[in-house]
């Protein structure tokens, strides 16, 4: 299962020759879930979907050595609250290239 549209595990994030094959795809995470849980196939998320999101009807097994997801932060380009500054520069601190 691949979320085209909001997927954060996309299919480019997969070696080229490596992809799975796609059995469906989902135009938002809700329809990703629930074709998961009926069965049309398997989807691959990051960590916090499985904490956030249980479902009966779906089992969530960690991959081992998969690589990490980038994970980026948004925030107003101007009038940003003060805080939001704060942890935005905090954060560019602790990037690896410094963004």
């Amino acid at each position: 299962m691949v979320n085209t549209v909001t997927g954060s595990t996309r299919p480019g994030l997969w070696p080229a020759d490596r992809q799975p094959q796609r059995a469906c795809t989902a135009g938002n995470f809700d329809e990703w879930l629930e074709a998961v849980a009926a069965g049309h196939g398997v989807g691959v998320a990051p960590e916090p979907v499985a904490q956030r999101h249980t479902h009966p009807g779906i089992r969530y097994v960690r991959l081992k050595n998969a690589p990490p997801v980038p994970v980026h932060l948004a925030l107003p380009a101007r009038d940003a609250h003060p805080l939001a500054e704060r942890f935005f520069a905090l954060g560019a601190r602790d990037a690896p290239d410094g963004r």
